[in-house]
């Protein structure tokens, strides 16, 4: 048995766990016949209590005001000499930075944290040790100068990993894509990131970023079960193969589907079969024109997705996260339509999708379990997504009269 504690591997999730037994799955069977495939796996409390934060260091009065309307943080970091100004126009909570690095409340007087620039290996070692005899309360906030910033950050990551919660390591960043790259950082990431920035427009990318971080995503989907009422052998397409920068769960997999008013849930290739090995990080998806949910409520045509695109991952509860997308295969196969009555009642019109004619292409049935397109019959019950709106490039809009068929 292999065993991922927390004294060893610190950051050991649920997925990583699933990545373990995937890669187990693929071993010779002989090889796996001689040894146990359990992954024990027990994340640190840091990992599950936490919540991620942000404070906002600027001297822009007008960053401040966009962070609290968009409910980014009302935490600022700001010269002595911006302290005043700060009071006079915004109600925030002002920290002050000092010429030492330390971080002072304004109000309180209070040490709230410190910044550790770290130019060399050696600054960033020393700041590794000192993380078990840190205060309570007390922000370690990152400042890589030096051009390394990705090891450094897993290195204190690393060091952070059996503290008490409330000793917190921030990182400095610029902007949104650099925020993600420190919340990542050895899976775990850092606690919360520290915006260094005069840009309203960063502020709101961060924002917009920090609502679909990490993987999970705020939109909960409501997925309903739909009666099949026909599977039909079409013939030959150009069908893609999505596989994901990330491993799927059992239950998980794409919204996809014909028409953009509903779509199907789409099960991955993670299932044991025997024939092939599993392909955990694969959706097969479908045609060209299908459409696909992508985050933020929007959809894509599955011929606009390639390496590096956002795609969401939907698993049968409803729950969503965004993974990105590491290469689309596509290939011509034989294909099913497979129709259903729309959840809303027959006056609504019909579901469709176009799916490859493969025992390992599978649907998913209300409670989660999946079904093969070979042996779904008229009568059986899938899950689709439903939206009654048109769409333009992706976008719900509002429209008088429209028609999928």
């Amino acid at each position: 048995m292999v065993q991922c504690v927390s004294h060893t591997v610190p950051h050991c999730s649920p997925r990583m766990a699933s990545t373990a037994r995937s890669l187990a799955s693929h071993a010779p069977p002989t090889a796996r016949a001689r040894r146990s495939d359990t992954i024990v796996c027990r994340a640190s409390k840091r990992d599950r209590d936490r919540a991620r934060q942000c404070w906002l260091q600027t001297s822009n009065v007008q960053c401040v005001q966009t962070a609290a309307e968009l409910a980014l943080t009302t935490t600022v970091v700001c010269a002595a000499r911006d302290a005043e100004t700060f009071a006079k126009s915004v109600n925030c909570e002002l920290l002050v930075a000092e010429d030492d690095g330390s971080i002072v409340d304004r109000v309180q007087g209070a040490r709230r944290g410190a910044f550790a620039v770290i130019r060399s290996p050696e600054e960033c070692a020393r700041a590794a040790a000192a993380a078990a005899s840190r205060r309570d309360g007390d922000v370690l906030v990152m400042d890589c100068v030096d051009g390394w910033s990705i090891i450094p950050a897993e290195n204190l990551v690393a060091a952070f990993a059996g503290t008490p919660i409330d000793r917190a390591l921030f990182a400095c960043v610029h902007d949104a894509a650099e925020a993600r790259v420190m919340l990542e950082a050895l899976e775990t990431g850092v606690d919360g990131v520290c915006l260094r920035t005069n840009d309203p427009a960063e502020v709101r990318a961060l924002a917009d970023a920090m609502r679909s971080f990490g993987g999970e995503s705020s939109e909960k989907l409501e997925l309903v079960p739909a009666r099949v009422t026909a599977v039909k052998r079409v013939g030959a397409g150009d069908r893609c193969a999505v596989d994901a920068a990330t491993n799927f769960e059992l239950g998980e997999g794409m919204l996809v589907g014909s028409f953009a008013s509903g779509l199907f849930l789409i099960h991955a290739e993670n299932i044991e079969c025997g024939y092939v090995n599993t392909r955990p990080f694969r959706v097969n998806a479908g045609p060209t024109a299908s459409y696909v949910r992508a985050p933020n409520g929007k959809t894509s045509y599955l011929s606009e997705l390639r390496c590096g695109s956002e795609i969401l991952v939907c698993a049968a509860d409803g729950r969503t996260r965004v993974a990105n997308v590491a290469r689309v295969k596509m290939e011509r196969r034989s294909m099913l339509m497979i129709e259903a009555d729309h959840p809303s009642g027959p006056d609504v019109g019909t579901l469709a999708v176009l799916l490859q004619n493969a025992e390992t292409c599978r649907l998913v049935r209300p409670g989660g379990a999946h079904v093969s397109v070979a042996e779904l019959v008229p009568g059986d019950e899938v899950l689709v997504v439903c939206d009654r709106v048109a769409r333009h490039t992706g976008v719900a809009v509002e429209e008088d009269a429209w028609l999928e068929r």
